[in-house]
């Protein structure tokens, strides 16, 4: 037998030399295959808008949810209206194939939804691969509350989780109950294993604005009925749908996050791609990051050395670079105050203002806000205000949260 042809003819030919040449080598029903393929998906209709997410993490040794012959579920707010959901899955973290046997969506009217994966029902989650479901028709308005229910036959150790002990997950006693409205409880965790994502079908395009931080973003004890909103990513997005705007807001924090090096989870640096520039539709990204790399200031062995100004200004520069390769904006807000809190002294608290008067006048942000002001004591404005945190005066509470929301201009985000 001869050479095949080149490859040559069939990138720089004419179209017709291009079937005339694939019809030789391919059958004629893997050519109509080929060809069918962009019309079915272009039959779909709408567009994909990502709606819910939760940044994924190793669990701690001690948090890992080991799971056989049961269900777990776990109640989201989605942030968009839509006519069908997409679940997102992740095993990113895992160190064994996770086999899905059952999975459900309830939507607010009570009715259990089956999700599929490639048409079936069971879906394997590959070791360090996420895995999107088929499109599930439920409509949806912007922020209710649907249910994810899993059910994992085999025995399985859930590795790839998300803090979420203000909406723990719950996990059945033995048996399939993906379509139970109750189950008996065997147990509650407050990390959410798996569950990475929703998108919502939209009729158009909406612009993403990812809310990019640690646990002052995350606030990983925010409960889906809490008096107050409780995240300031949550509160920011309502106010885009009051004010009228198409644009989404998604938290994609972490407790403990590090702009530096991993803390709890992967650093701020490391998960820039998967968190925002993998994301569709991301316009902006407002990044609130930076206290916990200059907490371990405090915490640092005499033969450690000391994360310093220069290195997180360096970090800050490189994520603006990446998002700007993409297209995207980036939003910078001040280091929040923390004196009196257990990592506070006064070498770290140097750090933190040489860092913010940077934020505030480097000019490398398309946008700035200086956040520190909106939540800081009047009569000692390196600590937060008292009526705004939970004690620890580290964490904004409900109020702080709210209070931060409100205070963001909505003019930063164009």
């Amino acid at each position: 037998m001869g050479d095949p042809p080149s490859y040559e003819p069939i990138i720089r030919g004419d179209t017709m030399s291009r079937l005339h040449l694939l019809t030789r080598w391919l059958p004629l029903w893997a050519l109509l295959s080929c060809v069918g393929a962009p019309m079915a998906s272009a039959q779909t209709g709408g567009h994909w808008v990502r709606a819910w997410t939760a940044s994924p993490l190793p669990s701690p040794p001690d948090k890992i949810v080991t799971i056989e012959n049961a269900t777990l579920r776990a109640t989201v707010r989605v942030g968009a209206a839509g006519s069908s959901l997409r679940l997102r899955l992740s095993n990113e973290h895992g160190s064994e194939v996770v086999r899905i046997d059952a999975a459900t969506i309830r939507g607010p009217d009570g009715a259990f939804v089956p999700v599929t994966f490639a048409g079936k029902r069971e879906a394997r989650i590959e070791i360090g691969a996420p895995l999107v479901s088929d499109p599930v028709r439920l409509p949806v308005k912007a922020f209710e509350l649907v249910d994810v229910s899993l059910f994992v036959k085999n025995r399985t150790a859930l590795t790839t989780a998300h803090q979420a002990g203000g909406t723990p997950t719950l996990i059945s006693q033995a048996g399939d109950f993906t379509r139970a409205a109750r189950f008996t409880e065997a147990q509650r965790s407050t990390f959410r294993p798996l569950i990475a994502g929703l998108d919502v079908q939209s009729a158009r395009p909406r612009p993403i604005i990812v809310a990019y931080g640690d646990s002052i973003t995350d606030n990983n004890d925010c409960a889906n009925d809490a008096p107050l909103i409780c995240r300031w990513g949550d509160a920011l997005g309502r106010r885009f749908a009051a004010a009228g705007r198409p644009e989404v807001v998604i938290t994609q924090a972490i407790g403990g996050n590090r702009l530096l090096a991993p803390g709890a989870g992967p650093s701020a640096l490391m998960r820039f791609d998967r968190d925002v520039l993998s994301v569709p539709g991301v316009t902006h990204v407002a990044i609130l990051e930076g206290i916990n790399d200059i907490g371990t200031i405090a915490l640092a062995k005499p033969s450690e050395p000391l994360v310093t100004a220069e290195q997180l200004i360096g970090a800050f520069r490189q994520l603006i670079v990446r998002a700007h390769e993409h297209g995207i904006k980036v939003v910078g807000f001040t280091i929040l105050p923390y004196r009196c809190s257990g990592r506070y002294t006064e070498a770290s608290e140097a750090v933190r203002v040489a860092v913010n008067r940077w934020i505030m006048t480097g000019g490398a942000f398309d946008a700035i806000f200086d956040l520190e002001k909106t939540v800081a004591d009047p009569a000692d404005p390196k600590r937060l205000a008292r009526a705004l945190q939970f004690g620890d005066d580290l964490h904004p509470n409900d109020a702080g949260e709210t209070k931060m929301a409100e205070a963001i201009p909505l003019s930063l985000f164009r």
